[in-house]
């Protein structure tokens, strides 16, 4: 009898898993098109907007030519083929093109999860995770010039053992910063296993200037993380659960705690804080198995979606309840592979992965942030 509960158990464990999967994969989800305004490719972006970060002046920096095989998955060579760029955009004067970065740097650049640092005397930087082949690094350079000219200046790599597979960076100083691994296996096969048995290898270190220590461990696949204004709280995606988890920061420590969870319909990529209202928008990936088929395949389409989630209360308890806003939706054909999005007044940009930036003034009523920078 013992026996037979033990097997019936382990059967129930197998089918709840494989159907977990089956339903996070969205095959039963029906992709819709939703703009909140007139929306246009921008060029010269092709190989993607996997992640973005905005300066007080509005100005977007934007990381493309993510090298995905990173995690072990299948990839199109046009993808992994791509060359890692920086691009910026500006929010003031929507109407033209992104920019090219000159980058004069003398190691392989493969860009990840961004993140900005903006000092009292005027100094800005960037943090940029970058997945060398022989190790993972985040790249520190200086932003300057202006508007229409800007210019990045590497400053240092930081790199450390605890820096297994990351994924995003959070500046929390001029040369510190939490980095979210999302796993621990990084260009291998083995890794699509490592995801597979739900292993909990990933976290959340933070680096402060000198050394690294992991704050918050065992997690699974962590992705995008951003800061609350007053840096009191971290936001940090966990897709395959389909939430953002809110932690309390301790400012001296930096140590995290787990408050809440911000629990979504879609697989949210990279949040980002409005540095106006606190609301969280992030890029979404709404339909997984079309996402994973555009990896495989450059020309398919998968869906895109942009969302805002508003704190409905205090300052100090953000996000105990909330309202989201579906931004953007797109059923793949203007863009494909949504990971991010920046709102700056009435315009709205939406990064990919692997494929096109695309910019939207935005026109409908509630997804237009009324507070003007």
């Amino acid at each position: 009898m013992f026996f037979k509960v033990t097997k019936l158990l382990i059967a129930f464990v197998i089918a709840r898993h494989i159907l977990g999967w089956v339903y996070l994969m969205g095959f039963h989800k029906t992709p819709s098109n939703h703009w909140p305004g007139p929306c246009r490719a921008v060029s010269p972006v092709e190989h993607g907007a996997e992640d973005m970060v905005l300066t007080k002046s509005g100005l977007v920096i934007i990381t493309s030519g993510i090298d995905i095989t990173y995690r072990g998955d299948d990839t199109d060579p046009r993808i992994t083929d791509a060359e890692g760029k920086l691009y910026a955009f500006d929010m003031t004067t929507p109407s033209g093109n992104a920019t090219e970065l000159k980058l004069e740097v003398d190691f392989d650049f493969s860009p990840h999860g961004i993140s900005i640092w903006e000092s009292d005397e005027g100094e800005t930087r960037l943090f940029v995770i970058n997945h060398r082949l022989e190790a993972e690094a985040v790249e520190i350079f200086k932003l300057s010039g202006t508007l229409g000219k800007p210019v990045v200046e590497h400053v240092k790599t930081i790199q450390d053992p605890l820096f297994t597979s990351m994924n995003d960076v959070l500046a929390t100083g001029p040369d510190s910063f939490y980095v979210s691994n999302d796993g621990y296996l990084r260009f291998t096969m083995w890794r699509g296993l490592e995801r597979l048995l739900n292993f909990f290898w990933g976290s959340i270190v933070h680096y402060d200037g000198e050394d690294a220590r992991t704050v918050i461990g065992s997690l699974f696949e962590p992705n995008g993380m951003a800061l609350s204004l007053d840096g009191n709280f971290v936001y940090a995606s966990l897709p395959f659960y389909s939430c953002i988890g809110v932690y309390a920061r301790d400012k001296e420590t930096n140590g995290l705690t787990l408050l809440r969870k911000i629990v979504l319909g879609n697989i949210a990529d990279n949040p980002w804080v409005h540095p106006i209202t606190g609301d969280i928008w992030y890029g979404a990936v709404p339909i997984v198995y079309r996402t994973l088929a555009a990896f495989t395949d450059f020309d398919a389409a998968a869906p895109s979606m942009a969302v805002r989630v508003r704190s409905l209360s205090s300052e100090d308890r953000p996000f105990e309840e909330y309202k989201t806003y579906d931004v953007f939706l797109d059923n793949g054909h203007l863009m494909s592979t949504s990971s991010s999005a920046v709102a700056y007044g009435n315009h709205l940009l939406v990064g990919s992965v692997v494929q096109k930036l695309v910019y939207c003034e935005m026109k409908t009523e509630t997804t237009i942030s009324r507070d003007i920078y």
